[in-house]
């Protein structure tokens, strides 16, 4: 048996013409579809590159944080019932009842509620307020910094927990009565600088050195250790940090005054006087140089390379001698660091910095100011220089063009090949509809010539 195949033709293009409608349809449709993809690439590139970094949000975030936490309260109008502070008599006398309500009270307080409750320093303006209107103010949060002059630890009686009471000298020189119940980190004595907030309760008196003295009394949870303010500092020269350099763990860096030192310096000096053009680059070899010899680099100024954000957070900081709250903290890297000793940073700074997240590219300043250890998590222990920075800035990392140029010239020779392809196909028509009236013409010709042989 034989099949006999038969083709069926498919649809032809007119006379005259190179693709059909259909066909010439398909191809517009898609040369417009690939111009509008292209066009899309190219305006996210731009903008990707030219879109601005949103500002820092995390100070404000922290700030609400805190203005929403829940504070204890304090039996204030108990406490103005049982205290009487009228007389001197009244004054010497620390009435137990009213000791054990500030007491209990204070348990219930943590350094965290002292801006969200209204707290003070104390100096000698405040203290001069308390003194004024002692029923007014009585259970006023107020923070005291000084040092400790008389300290008497009290045992567990029926009426109160075990506590210390004692006096201070604060920094310009007011005294204060104090009451707390716990030290922090080890027992104070004479001589200590303490840190203590509390609530002021009354007026006491004393007899100190021959003399009647008068101060508020502060009740409050706990002491810790603190240190002196160290103040302003606008300058900073190299043998103010380069005693006891050495190696330090995490704690040991903290409680460093060199640190802080030039913590303050970032903060009070005027950075744009510093020179920082003709400061050196922290460079591969100026690393390796850092890393034999760190002392030769304390109290440099020194820029920091376009590296990157490894991380970074910001980090309530505990008692301290320039009074700083917060600091933000991280780590910076950089692939050239990644032949030396030192892969990479650690930083603090008080300066403001956008919000900056792992993986951005920055460019920073500062100052040297020690080693410390740290655990990596593939090497072991390792050392890492820290930094105080003065100031951050984003850094754009030139991106390679070769790809964007060659978009664009695919893009402009497709838009190019549309408009030939356009003008081809008007070509086309208008040879189509000259070649329809050549014909056109011949039929009528004949046709005349026809009828008037007949």
């Amino acid at each position: 048996m034989k099949f006999k195949l038969t083709q069926t033709p498919g649809p032809t293009a007119p006379a005259g013409r190179l693709f059909t409608e259909k066909e010439q349809r398909k191809f517009i449709a898609l040369a417009l579809t690939f111009v509008v993809i292209s066009g899309v690439m190219v305006w996210g590139i731009v903008t990707s590159q030219s879109e601005p970094k949103k500002p820092a949000e995390g100070e404000q975030a922290s700030a609400q944080a805190e203005s929403s936490l829940a504070t204890p309260q304090f039996r204030t109008d108990e406490l103005r019932k049982l205290v009487r502070d009228g007389s001197r008599e009244e004054r010497a006398d620390i009435e137990t009842p009213a000791l054990a309500i500030a007491l209990a009270d204070a348990r219930l307080y943590n350094w965290v509620h002292y801006d969200a409750m209204g707290g003070r320093e104390l100096d000698a303006g405040v203290s001069a307020e308390l003194l004024a209107a002692p029923d007014a103010s009585r259970g006023r949060i107020v923070r005291l910094r000084g040092f400790v002059e008389e300290l008497v630890s009290y045992e567990e009686s029926p009426l109160l927990p075990a506590h210390f009471r004692g006096r201070l000298k604060l920094d310009d020189g007011t005294p204060v009565f104090v009451t707390f119940q716990t030290c922090v980190d080890y027992e104070f004595g004479a001589g200590d600088y303490v840190q203590v907030d509390g609530q002021f309760v009354k007026v006491l008196g004393r007899e100190v050195a021959g003399a009647w003295l008068e101060a508020p009394l502060v009740v409050g949870p706990r002491a810790r250790k603190s240190y002196p303010a160290m103040g302003k500092v606008t300058s900073l020269a190299k043998q103010d940090l380069d005693t006891n350099f050495g190696i330090l763990n995490e704690l040991a860096s903290e409680e460093r005054i060199e640190y802080w030192r030039v913590i303050s310096y970032t903060r009070d000096a005027d950075m744009t006087k510093v020179d920082w053009r003709s400061a050196p680059l922290l460079d591969k070899e100026t690393m390796g140089k850092l890393s034999a010899d760190p002392e030769s680099f304390l109290g440099v100024p020194l820029r920091i390379p376009p590296c990157r954000v490894m991380d970074m957070w910001p980090e309530a900081q505990g008692e301290n001698p320039a009074r700083v709250k917060r600091l933000s903290v991280g780590w910076l890297s950089t692939a050239e660091w990644m032949r030396t000793p030192n892969p990479a940073i650690l930083f603090a700074t008080v300066q403001p910095v956008p919000d900056y997240k792992m993986g951005s590219d920055v460019t920073a300043r500062g100052y040297f100011v020690h080693m410390r250890l740290y655990e990596s998590r593939d090497l072991g222990q390792r050392e890492a220089p820290v930094f105080v920075l003065a100031g951050m800035d984003p850094y754009e990392t030139p991106r390679d063009g070769v790809f964007t140029r060659v978009l664009a010239i695919v893009s402009l020779s497709l838009l190019g090949l549309v408009g030939l392809f356009w003008m081809l196909l008007r070509r086309d028509s208008a040879k189509s509809r000259e070649l329809d009236e050549e014909l056109k013409r011949r039929r009528r010709e004949r046709r005349t010539k026809a009828t008037a042989n007949a």
